[in-house]
């Protein structure tokens, strides 16, 4: 079997896909499969609004965020996985948030992506509840697909 892995989720305002990705280190020639989240606004943007954020995530950390998804879709609340990368200035933390949520008679689950002060959300009502657990399978299957290290 050929081809790329992608699912993307949409709401009515944002998206999110998920992809398997190859992460490449030309220095030692080698690829390393990863799972990378990529999640946009639909709407242009507004003034200094991000259109983008990706987190990208190792096999196991996408089996993790599985088990998050699983754990939050049971229980309820609120369950998050965070980078932090440092650069010469300053250090950027970009964090993955699933939850579920009950506010005002209303109820339902969401994904979201934050980076210092920007922030994606992908909503989906409790109605589609199958498609927040499908987000986990799909990210079980990656975790498994993607963990490969080709050398040359």
């Amino acid at each position: 079997m050929s081809g790329k892995y992608v699912h993307t989720l949409y709401s009515q305002k944002s998206g999110l896909d998920i992809a398997g990705v190859v992460k490449e280190l030309e220095k030692k020639n080698i690829r390393t499969g990863m799972v990378q989240l990529r999640f946009f606004h639909l709407l242009p943007p507004v003034e200094r609004k991000i259109t983008q954020i990706k987190f990208n995530l190792e096999p196991w950390e996408a089996y993790d965020l599985f088990l998050r998804i699983n754990k939050v879709f049971r229980d309820g609340g609120k369950e998050k996985i965070t980078h932090k990368f440092k650069t010469a200035d300053r250090e950027i933390v970009t964090s993955v948030t699933v939850e579920k949520w009950e506010r005002d008679g209303k109820a339902g689950l969401g994904i979201a992506a934050g980076r210092d002060k920007d922030f994606i959300s992908v909503p989906i009502s409790q109605d589609n509840a199958s498609r927040f657990l499908y987000v986990g399978e799909f990210l079980k299957f990656l975790s498994t697909h993607q963990q490969f290290v080709e050398t040359e």
